[in-house]
């Protein structure tokens, strides 16, 4: 006959954990009556054999000797109270409440196991002890396994933008490989094979780990060299619509030089700027270089705010400037959010034609406000959001559709 833990602890543990997690993987959350009613009776079949289980760890223990504590009664009197609920619930059709009902019976026959697992160690044979590790491993292995996935997407979007990540994906590939290895020695039999080869899988996971940290640091010098980039064309957008601008105000020359001087100041500290972050960029030094970025977003802002402040400067027309800017920017966003949905295979065609048509508008918008025909903005502004709005709708769909199964 096979020990306790073996034959009963190890199916127990098994369908709590699964029960424990949310549904919308094995079964899948729809609204369908049909599939709700499916799942439910997935679900009530774990119950079941969970419940099976521990009432035979609960006469295995009596046999021993081991007095059962009363909060594991009641946290197993509650869960069969509960299950029966659930089972109501389902007869009169009501299958989403009874889904829920089920899951919190369950969650009390787990933690009744978990309390008996306590008191079992005291009394367990070494094969139970042998089993009880086993479980251990399996979800250590399903946590590195986890990791993996997410270290893997950073190594792929990296390699998407020119990064070298072959050693990464190959490694984490290695790890896959070991963990599946590891999850076959535990079916056979063989934990103290798994054993091994789970320290061996947390020393390869770690390898990786180090192998990964070149390629986020060169994805934070990408992303920074970007984000430098755009800052730049939006400065020089900004500042050659100031000029157009102050060039054809109606106002005596003097008053045009001495709002030009007070402009250019911003101006010459924004680009000395621009350049001391490239060059640390260039450097490699993405750690000074990250608070001067903060900075010069925040020159950016203040040259829009200290034109507002000019004489002779109507205030609309700084507003209109900013107004203007602003939809650039949610531009800039939405073409990040079409490349990255490129990337991954999705047909971008139509999100970007409707950015390319919304940037077309922002040029009109900006000939318009250096002419000071500011009704005209104001007109070209309001179908600029409305395409702005189809746009990110559209974006959200795509989005959607590739999360899809």
């Amino acid at each position: 006959m096979k020990k306790l833990l073996t034959s009963l602890m190890i199916p127990l543990l098994i369908a709590l954990a699964i029960a424990a997690l949310p549904i919308k993987m094995g079964y899948g959350q729809t609204a369908s009556t049909e599939n709700d009613n499916i799942t439910l009776d997935k679900l009530l079949e774990l119950f079941d054999r969970a419940n099976n289980t521990l009432t035979e760890v609960f006469a295995k223990m009596k046999t021993r000797g081991v007095t059962i504590p009363e909060e594991v009664l009641k946290n197993y009197d509650k869960g069969l109270a509960i299950a029966k609920e659930a089972i109501q619930l389902r007869d009169e059709g009501k299958y989403a409440e009874a889904k829920d009902k089920i899951m919190e019976a369950m969650q009390h026959l787990r933690n009744a196991a978990l309390l008996v697992a306590d008191d079992l160690e005291e009394v367990e044979t070494p094969e139970e002890r042998e089993a009880r590790e086993a479980v251990g491993i399996e979800a250590a292995a399903e946590r590195i396994q986890a990791r993996i996935q997410k270290l893997r997407e950073i190594a792929e979007n990296a390699a998407a933008r020119g990064i070298n990540a072959s050693q990464i994906i190959e490694r984490l590939g290695n790890v896959t490989e070991l963990l599946t290895r590891i999850k076959e020695h535990i079916e056979a039999g063989n934990i103290s094979e798994a054993a091994k080869e789970r320290g061996m899988s947390q020393r390869w996971f770690g390898e990786a780990m180090a192998a990964l940290k070149p390629i986020t640091e060169a994805y934070k010098v990408h992303q920074a060299e970007r984000f430098l980039n755009m800052t730049e064309e939006r400065f020089s957008r900004i500042s050659n619509m100031i000029n157009n601008i102050i060039s054809r105000l109606p106002i005596p020359e003097f008053a045009r030089n001495r709002i030009t001087q007070n402009m250019g100041r911003g101006i010459k500290t924004a680009q000395s700027k621009i350049a001391e972050v490239r060059s640390l960029l260039r450097e490699g030094k993405i750690i000074d270089a990250i608070p001067k970025l903060d900075e010069l977003r925040a020159d950016v802002a203040n040259l829009m705010a200290e034109m507002k402040k000019q004489p002779n400067m109507e205030p609309e027309v700084g507003e209109a400037l900013e107004r203007i800017d602003r939809r650039e920017i949610v531009l800039d966003i939405l073409e990040d959010r079409s490349e990255i949905l490129e990337e991954k295979g999705v047909n971008v065609t139509s999100l970007l034609t409707e950015i390319r048509e919304a940037r077309d508008l922002i040029q009109s918008a900006v000939e318009n406000l250096k002419e000071g025909k500011l009704t005209s903005v104001e007109n070209l502004l309001a179908q600029i959001d409305d395409i702005i709005e189809e746009a990110k709708s559209l974006a959200d769909q795509l989005e959607t559709q590739l999360e899809s199964p």
